[in-house]
Formats: C-alpha cells, structure tokens, sequence
C-alpha cells in the first residue's frame, strides 16, 4: 500500500518525479565532495605528533624601493641562533640543493634534492614509512621520482650520482602521506659540504638559505616581535646601507597545517592551494546542494497539488494525521533510496573517467569517504522529510474538511511555492552577480596585455653544458636549421620568477629626494628585445651591444624607469650617464634603447622600474622566438641534447596557465555550478509557471470572456507572481554586491567594469526568468485552448 503512493506518484507526474530525483542526486553529489574536500583539507600534516606546536619561520626581506621579497627559507646563520632562545624546544632544517644527476648514462640539471638535519622525521614525516634514518651518502627517493628520472624496476640499493656531491645509494622509496602536502621527492642527510659556500653563509643575513621548523614549548605561539628581536640583536649592519638590519629584514611564522595555503612562495616545498578557491569549491557545493532542495520542493509541491484531491478523500473518511504523516515518511524513503542510487551511479561514472575525482577518493581513507557520504545522504533524506511534511501541513493545520478549508489550503500551498521560488532566484541571483564580477576580474589578470610576446615563445633553464658562449652559438644553429629560430635570448628572468636583484641607481643632475632611488635590474642579452617583442620606445637605431668598457655598462630602460629618475624626454634618458654599485664600486650605466614598461609578474597598479644591462654572459633562462608553437618538439629533442631538462622547457603560455592555475580552477568551477543554478531556476519557473496557469484557469477564461487578450493575461500573471521576484532582488542585489567586493579586495588591481557586468548580468537573469514564465504562459494558455475545442 505504501509502495503503490510511491508508484502512483510516478505514474501521475513522471517527468516531474524522475526530474527531482535525479537532480537532487546531483545535489547530493555536490554536497559530499565538498564534506569530502574538507575532512581531507582539515587533516593535512595533522599527522605529525605536536603539529600544534611546529612552525616553519619564512623571510621577507623589505627593500627601499617599496617591493617586498618574500621567502619560505630563512638566513643560515638564524638556525644557530633560535637553538637558543628558551621558547623553543627543538629546530629542523632543509637545505634545498639544485645539482645534477648522473644516472645510466644519463645526465639531468637543476635537479631538486633536500638535504634534511639529523632529527628532522621524528619532528617532521611526510612519507607513509615511519622511523626513517639517513646516513651519509644514502637517499630515499619515491616513485615519482624514480618515474621522472632513474626508470629503474627496482630502485633500493641502486647508487646514483649527484654533481659534485658524490655517489648516494637508495635506501628506500618511500609513498608520501595523504596528509601531506611536501614535495620532497629526494632526500639525503645534510652535511657541511652537501652545500655550497657553505662557511659563508652561517654568517650570511641577507640571503636565505634553509627551510627552518621550530617546535615550540606546548601552549606557546612565535610572535614576529620575538622573531625579530634575533635579527635586532645578532645580524650586522651593511656598510653604507640606507636601512637598519631589523627594517631590511623581517621574520614571521606559520604553523605546519596552514604553510599549504596560499602565499605561493618563489621557493616553496609544499603543494599550495589557494584559500579563494578553496572557498568557493565549498560555497558552490553549498549553493548547488541548496539550489537543488529548493527545486525539489518546487517540484514535490507540485506533484503533490496534483494529487490535493486524494488527500482531502483520504480527510473525509477518516484518515488521522498520523497516516498522512507515515505515507509521507515511506515516500519520502523511496525517493531517498532512487536519489542515493543515482547519485552513486554518478558517482563512479565520475571515478570511472576523472582522474582528479579518483585520486580524492582512493587517495584518502574509507572513514572520510563513509562519513561525508552518510551525512549528506542524512541532510538530503532530512530536507525530502521537510518537503513532504510542510506540504502536509497545509492539509493537517486546517482540520476541517474538503468543503470549508480547500481554499485555505490551496492559498497555503500556493504561499509555500512562492518562498520557495523566491529563495531559489536569491541563490542564483548572488551566483549569477559573483560569476560576472569574477569572470571579469579572472579575465582581466590572466589574459590582460603584460607587456612581453606571450604566443610562441618558449623559455628553459640553461644546463651546465649550455654555460659556454660556444655551445650557446652551436645550440642556436641546430635550431635555426631545425626550427628557423634566429637567436636566444639569454637573461636572468621569465614571467613569474620571483628572485630580484635590486640595486640603487642615480645621476648627476638627480634631484636630493631620489638619490636612493632603486629599481630591479635584470641581466640580458642583445636579442631579448626582439625576442620578447618588447615595444621600442626611442633608441630603436643604436645596436644593442655589451659595452667593450669594463667601467661601464650598456642596458636598456623601461618608461617607469625613465619616470623614477625624473626625466623629461627621451633624449635626456638616451645623453645621461646612470651609476650603479656593484661589487663595492661604482659602475657607469649608458641607457641605450627606452622600452614599453612590462610585468616581472602579477599585474601591478604601476608597471616596476627595471634597468637591464646588456651582457653576452650565460644566465640562468634561454628564450626562443618559434613561428609556430608545433615545433616544440623539435626545440625539445634539441635541447634534451644539451641535457636541459624537459620539465624546465616551457612555452610563455604554460607558464602564465601555471601561475593562474588557481584563477582557471575558480573560472571552470564558477562556469558550472553557475549553469548549473541557471538551468534549475528555469526548469523551476516552467514547473511553477505551468502550475500557476493551471490555477489561474478559470480567472483567465473570465478575462477572456470579457474581452481580454493575451497581453492582459500576460500582464496579469506576472502581477500574480511577481512579488517574489521583487523580494528576491532585493535580497540577492546587496548580497551579491558584497561578496564580490569582499573577494575582489585581494587584488591590488581591480577591473571597475566587473560590478557593472555583474549587474548587468544579474538584471538579464531577471529579465529571462520572467520571459520564461511568460512564454510558459503563452504555450499552456494555447495548449488548453486546443483541448477545449476539440
């Protein structure tokens, strides 16, 4: 008897039935990846024993052009230093060394290997294996690793070479922890010698050199003010410099479970994910989870308003309020049960063909799968209860009988669909008006002019082979004859790499005020300009060649460079003698090409003043300009040969998807969960639409009688239904205006046009619901008077 209510209902609105079980699957679906995400995120590196009390101490060192420099890594001679300050129970550090590697006959540069202290896996484990111990000359690798570079079957007791480091063996591969978010692929024991200069810089406190972790007496937290009373007290004043070694260098400290998000760092060993993206992955699987009940509550009241009759027979012959409540409960069940089967129907479709879906759910243990998926199935089994049981409400309330209450329950019913509607145009109102604002700004960051050629032009790192101008001029052969590339630009930056090299720079006729004036300088050779496809603003004949002096320096400025130094035109750049200090002396700059200004990296409110000196020396990235991007290929097989290592070759293009991966990850995700939102609001307003002609029937046919036409139906219904619409927008309007504001604060640029298409898309969304409900009227009214004359 119960199962035939459940049946029944199917059989009297099947669309409808079948519509709401399978989308509020999706919702459920939704719903539990997002609990998923979150056990998994709240439990990284909580697995270490006091995480609570461990911090790793980062570095940004302040300098007097107003840029900041940050870093994950900290001054060596600080690692001393902290052993002795009585908060601080105990002190680990990683030295990251670049070196090659020398493995069956083959040789990769620039490869990553971390050189750990002695202690360093009781504090800190991220592998699966426990009580690891390292000898000198021993590495443990993981599979990553052994993929990428050794290929070997059966790594352990294999010896590798690293540079001039030595020969290693591998103890053990070793799987990381799911809950940790390291990188650290290949580890040996540290050892003086394992780092280069190393002598000279336990006395150095302008650079950064190892990865420290602190572990903290219980109940105590690192302040900055403590930090950096280390740096007041032990690092020395730089002869000559404009600032104190307490301004120059600034100390703070994250606990071990937050160094995971953001703050990207240039030199970071840990997988890092933006808490913005982090944030809107759960408020779309909430949106998603809230849009989808408020559809099914549209969708059930009108399934069950089909059926009001039943209810009111079931009234008259004596049906209590407690069958009416236990046939709501089975039905309810049912409908639990199809949406769980859809929804895990779903759910291995998507582990069968994503494999970012497959990795969250086979990475991490049963108990968070199992506890997500049980408290999502209760919320969603909960919210189909309340839908059924509110509708019973305006059944049970009234206890009267069909005659003298259905036109109060009808009012109830009808209220009821209204909230409903009203709520579910909110949540997509504020989706919708967040979507235009941040697909504007994602836009405007990632795809905005910076400055430089971003098409065809792929960049690498230099191996050790390639630190010779003989073997850069036959590199650029083999690539003119394969590729038809004309020349390499050589220089110590790309697009987002964060190291600077920042120096004072002044002139004869500068005014007292700019005198330590400094600016980044980048190193380049003559073809960078062509290479990059910078514009050329004056200077365009001289030739750009190194100066044959070695008392001065030719280079190229960019126009923000040229404004800092307070020129007044391009001549004056172009006739006036530029100093530098460099190696303790003073070097003379000759300007001899003023460019377009160009971004190191992020969009900035103002262009960074750069100064590039001109030199023919091998630097640290090779660039090539390529006329079509399918030659990659042939630029990697080349440069494989001079042992570059694959991963370091990127096209300017990858690089920029890289670094806005987060921004792309937030524009997909926001793309569709907001056609998602957008589709179920239509196919409510149909259902609602379609329900309310159906109501409003016999008032239409009044009309109609008396002379109206289709325009005074139309405007008639949306009189009858736009009061929600009303509500909603002045609701979701504010809201949505807030929350973009709140988000777009993070960004020291802010596209202005962003609110005006947030409104103007929030308007359209307006417009289209009720169109869609005015064309469901048109349709219907049209459909029912074909019915009546037939």
């Amino acid at each position: 008897m119960l199962t035939s209510e459940f049946f029944n209902d199917l059989k009297l609105s099947p669309v409808s039935s079948l519509l709401a079980i399978l989308i509020t699957a999706i919702g459920l679906i939704s719903l539990f990846f997002v609990l998923f995400l979150y056990l998994t995120d709240s439990r990284i590196e909580k697995h270490n024993s006091n995480y609570k009390d461990i911090y790793r101490i980062e570095t940004s060192f302040n300098l007097p052009n107003g840029d900041e420099v940050k870093s994950a890594q900290v001054p060596f001679p600080l690692i001393s230093v902290l052993r002795n300050d009585k908060d601080i129970k105990k002190i680990d550090y990683i030295a990251r060394i670049f070196t090659n590697l020398h493995v069956n006959d083959k040789t990769y540069s620039n490869i990553d290997i971390y050189a750990i202290s002695t202690d360093f896996f009781n504090t800190l484990n991220p592998y699966q294996q426990k009580k690891l111990y390292l000898a000198q000359n021993e590495i443990i690798i993981t599979p990553e690793f052994n993929r990428q570079y050794l290929h070997l079957d059966n790594p352990q007791g294999h010896v590798i070479t690293l540079g001039d480091k030595g020969q290693f063996l591998i103890k053990d591969v070793v799987e990381f922890n799911p809950s940790s978010r390291f990188k650290t692929t290949a580890v040996i024991a540290f050892a003086p010698e394992i780092l280069d200069g190393y002598h000279d810089k336990r006395h150095d406190w302008y650079d950064t050199h190892a990865y420290a972790f602190i572990t903290m007496k219980s109940g105590i937290s690192p302040t900055s003010e403590q930090l950096n009373s280390h740096v007041i007290q032990h690092a020395p004043q730089l002869p000559g410099a404009p600032f104190s070694p307490e301004e120059f260098i600034q100390l703070s400290a994250r606990n071990i479970a937050d160094i995971h998000y953001d703050n990207a760092l240039p030199d970071e060993i840990s997988t890092v994910v933006s808490s913005s993206y982090l944030n809107i992955l759960y408020a779309s699987g909430v949106f998603v989870f809230f849009a989808t009940t408020m559809n099914f509550f549209n969708i059930n009241n009108v399934i069950n308003t089909k059926k009001r009759n039943s209810f009111y027979i079931k009234k008259a012959i004596g049906a209590s309020r407690y069958q009416l409540i236990t046939e709501a409960f089975f039905i309810a069940t049912f409908q639990t049960a199809f949406v769980l089967l859809a929804a895990l129907f779903i759910l291995m479709s998507l582990v069968q063909f994503s494999d970012s879906a497959r990795e969250l759910i086979f990475t991490h243990g049963n108990y968070d799968f199992s506890t997500a998926l049980s408290i999502t199935t209760a919320l969603t089994y909960a919210a189909i209860l309340l839908a059924h049981y509110l509708f019973l409400l305006t059944l049970t309330l009234p206890n009267n009988t069909y005659s003298n209450s259905i036109a109060a329950q009808s009012s109830q019913s009808h209220y009821m669909t209204r909230i409903m509607f009203c709520m579910q145009i909110i949540i997509a109102g504020i989706i919708i008006y967040l979507w235009a604002g941040i697909m504007t700004q994602i836009h405007f960051m990632k795809d905005y002019n910076f400055g430089y050629e971003k098409e065809n032009v792929i960049t690498f790192i230099l191996s050790d082979e390639l630190k010779s101008k003989t073997a850069i001029n036959n590199l650029q052969d083999e690539l003119r004859n394969a590729a038809g590339v004309n020349s390499i630009s050589l220089s110590n930056w790309r697009p987002f790499d964060m190291s600077r090299q920042n120096t004072s720079v002044f002139h004869s006729n500068q005014q007292e005020k700019d005198k330590l004036a400094t600016v980044n300088i980048l190193k380049v050779n003559e073809h960078f300009i062509n290479t990059w496809g910078v514009n050329i603003l004056a200077g365009d004949k001289s030739p750009l060649l190194p100066s044959d002096n070695s008392n001065i320096y030719h280079a190229i400025a960019t126009k923000s460079f040229m404004t800092l130094m307070g020129q007044q035109s391009y001549d004056h750049i172009l006739n006036t003698i530029f100093y530098i200090n460099e190696n303790n002396s003073q070097q003379s700059v000759r300007v001899l090409n003023v460019i377009d200004d160009f971004y190191l990296a992020d969009r900035e409110e103002t262009a960074p003043p750069l100064l590039m000196l001109i030199q023919n020396n091998p630097q640290r990235y090779g660039a090539v300009k390529i006329e079509n991007i399918q030659d990659i290929g042939k630029i990697e097989k080349i440069l494989k040969r001079y042992h570059v290592n694959t991963e370091h070759i990127k096209s300017v293009s990858n690089l920029h998807q890289e670094y806005f991966s987060n921004n792309i990850l937030m524009y997909d995700t926001i793309n569709t969960v907001t056609l998602f939102t957008v589709t179920l609001v239509l196919i409510s307003t149909i259902i609602i639409s379609t329900s309310e002609t159906k109501r409003l029937e016999k008032t239409l046919a009044i009309m109609e009688s008396i002379g109206g036409s289709i325009y005074t139906h139309i405007i008639f219904f949306i009189q009858q239904n736009i009061i929600p619409i009303v509500i909603a927008v002045i609701i979701s309007l504010p809201l949505g205006f807030m929350l973009l504001h709140n988000w777009l604060a993070q960004y020291s640029v802010i596209k202005g046009l962003s609110y005006v298409y947030a409104t103007g898309s929030f308007i359209t969304f307006i417009l289209c619901v009720i169109i869609v409900m005015t064309t469901t009227l048109i349709f219907n009214s049209n459909t029912l008077n074909s019915q009546k004359k037939k």
